[in-house]
């Protein structure tokens, strides 16, 4: 049985340091940018997430790059 996978475009999700709330507890907002070339190397991809990084109020806790693909028979 052969498996056929195909890449579909990825996606770019940074997380942020909000500050804290009145309890103590940090508060993460993320961000999400969708439509990521799926062979985008992943220095490629942490590049851009800094470079967005540096333009916000709030700093960068995370970068995630999100690969998706389709399986079928």
């Amino acid at each position: 049985m052969a498996v056929i996978t195909t890449k579909n475009p990825s996606s770019l999700k940074m997380r942020f340091d909000c500050g804290k709330n009145d309890n103590g507890k940090v508060i993460v907002k993320s961000k999400s940018f969708s439509n990521v070339r799926p062979d985008a190397t992943h220095d490629n991809v942490y590049e851009v997430a800094d470079t967005i990084a540096s333009l916000q109020e709030h700093n960068l806790i995370e970068a995630l790059k999100i690969d998706n693909c389709t399986i079928s028979k």
